[in-house]
């Protein structure tokens, strides 16, 4: 029996000291840049998966180069699943895509940041403020007594030229016949040799319905 009460009394002294074992987080990685070096990491605690950590990191060593999302903010709005990278093809610059609202619930908040990297870094490029945004086409006599619930901007790809294309989102729900309308246009962002965006190039909203 001595080899066993010895085994437990390890095993206790070894949750005592090591708790973070047993509470432990889960990691997620995913969106690696083309050159391999950074990722998206999604941490979620397992006795708090609603508050996650998002974070761009070097993925051989694991170092945090930017705190995308702390896990500590105050608010029950995110939806950690939606996050995402879009790289350049040489990974010098991303774009970070992420969604505030989580699954079920009505209002939806979509948005993007980008970054350039900076030798081992990222520096943020702010986007510009007035971002095109769609029209969407109602039925005559339904576009007054309507309800937004949600949209923002999502960033698509990056273009040869080093343009960003990105997409734009709005969503309403017509009271009259009860049924939602999305309208979503694409238009792609440019940037200096300061780095300063400007939008470029917008395109047609096209008009989707659901009952």
């Amino acid at each position: 029996m001595r080899p066993l009460k010895t085994f437990l009394l390890i095993s206790v002294v070894c949750c005592v000291a090591c708790p973070w074992q047993w509470l432990a987080a889960e990691e997620e990685i995913k969106y690696s840049s083309p050159d391999g070096r950074f990722a998206l990491r999604i941490t979620r605690s397992k006795d708090d998966e609603y508050h996650p950590t998002v974070e761009l990191i070097e993925k051989h060593s694991g170092t945090v180069l930017i705190t995308l999302h702390s896990g500590q903010e105050n608010t029950d709005l995110f939806d950690a699943s939606e996050a995402v990278l879009v790289w350049s093809a040489d990974s010098k610059r991303v774009a970070y895509g992420f969604r505030d609202s989580p699954p079920g619930v009505r209002v939806l908040s979509l948005g993007a940041v980008v970054y350039f990297r900076n030798g081992s870094g990222f520096d943020k490029v702010f986007l510009p403020k007035n971002l095109p945004s769609p029209r969407i086409k109602f039925p005559k006599g339904k576009e007054e007594n309507v309800k937004p619930y949600g949209g923002g901007v999502t960033p698509l790809r990056w273009l040869k030229s080093g343009d960003l294309e990105m997409s734009s989102e709005e969503m309403m729900l017509s009271r009259d016949d009860g049924k939602s309308y999305t309208g979503v246009l694409r238009f792609t962002v440019s940037f200096d040799a300061q780095h300063h965006a400007s939008v470029k190039e917008i395109g047609k909203t096209k008009t989707g319905v659901e009952e």
